[in-house]
């Protein structure tokens, strides 16, 4: 009897594992693998530029020093900052007030005696009119004009378009002006010295002299009105550079503006310390001024562009593989692992050519 209740037992035992087993086969299947999921790109045909970076400086264009040509006592300067325009006092030697001409021949000799002809006197004549003076009629071109005074008759000289002639109605402009500007006696005869001619409007910075002063020596620094972007950069990079072409600046709150290179020059400096090798000067306007209007002496950061390649293909550099025996391919998505020639690096991207390798074409990258 108990040989028989052992056995039935351990059949119990062995049909509850059985049962068990069969539960357990019968349960919810394990979830396959999910395929591992890889990012791509698309192989797109545009332009590359690479680009480069420098720090420059923000500043008023054109910076001078102003030194005069009149001899005598300095009696009065203009504030710093202060603009002067055309017809305006830059100074005033012995209280006699110097006035500022636009033009591009400066003054070399006095002008007083009725019939010279010069560009100097063009210079007179223009700065007059424009100030509202009537000069009366200009001779033209090709007219032979005499130079003529109380004692003596000069040679004549035919006149040319950079010519001006001091006619007897320009003589009386200039007297007008003059006591108009508070010149005491009014003569009608222009010092050398009674104006200074310079390309337009200036800034005054500081000062380099003071009252009591010789007016010939160095007087105050000057500069134009407009705000500018000066970058010193090597000598080896000027090539890539040309007016006209475009940069991205940086400002100090970190925005971005939009910039045109006004002048590469020409003048390689030596750097400072001799250890840099040889610098030149760029100088870049900003495209809208107001980004820049409340920026003084700051520094940004200015980017070129230097080489580019248009209509190439391209992909982000992340697609490249290392092949083992050298060089670089990509990996086509779906297909094979393809070699390919790489040229440019530009913002994230690289030129790349290849057999099969097309725009459109998508190859594996990094996610």
């Amino acid at each position: 009897m108990g040989k028989r209740i052992l056995l039935l037992a351990g059949v119990l035992a062995l049909a509850g594992g059985a049962a068990y087993a069969v539960h357990a086969r019968s349960g919810p299947e394990a979830p396959p693998a999910r395929p591992v999921a890889v990012a791509t790109a698309e192989v797109v045909k545009t332009d590359l530029s690479d680009y480069w970076s420098e720090s420059g400086t923000v500043g008023f264009r054109g910076q001078r020093t102003l030194r005069g040509v009149q001899a005598g006592v300095l009696t009065w300067l203009p504030r710093p900052g202060r603009t002067i325009s055309r017809g305006g006092t830059l100074y005033r030697v012995g209280d006699r007030p110097v006035a500022l001409f636009y033009g591009s021949s400066p003054m070399f000799r006095d002008i007083g005696t009725v019939g010279m002809v010069g560009r100097d006197v063009k210079v007179l004549a223009a700065n007059l009119r424009a100030l509202g003076y009537r000069i009366g009629p200009q001779p033209s071109p090709g007219t032979t004009v005499t130079t003529v005074t109380t004692v003596t008759t000069g040679v004549p000289t035919v006149v040319t378009a950079q010519d001006g002639v001091f006619t007897a109605a320009l003589q009386a402009a200039v007297k007008r002006w003059q006591a108009a500007i508070g010149v005491r006696p009014a003569t009608g005869i222009l010092a050398r010295g009674d104006v200074l001619v310079l390309p337009g409007a200036v800034r005054v910075g500081a000062a380099a002299a003071q009252l009591g002063d010789d007016a010939t020596g160095n007087l105050m620094a000057v500069s134009d009105q407009a705000k500018a972007v000066t970058v010193v950069i090597d000598a080896g990079r000027a090539d890539d550079l040309k007016a006209g072409q475009k940069v991205r600046i940086t400002l100090p709150d970190s925005t971005a503006a939009g910039g045109t290179i006004s002048s590469v020059s020409s003048n390689i400096q030596a750097d400072a310390e001799g250890a840099d090798g040889p610098k030149v000067r760029v100088v870049v306007a900003v495209d809208d001024a107001s980004a820049i209007k409340n920026v003084s002496s700051a520094d940004v950061d200015v980017r070129f562009t230097g080489t580019t390649r248009r209509n190439v293909l391209a992909v982000p550099v992340g697609a490249l593989l290392a092949l083992r025996g050298g060089g670089y391919g990509v990996q086509v998505s779906g297909g094979a692992l393809t070699a390919v020639k790489v040229g440019l690096f530009a913002d994230g991207m690289v030129q790349i050519d290849g057999t099969g390798i097309a725009a459109g074409t998508r190859v594996v990258t990094t996610s």
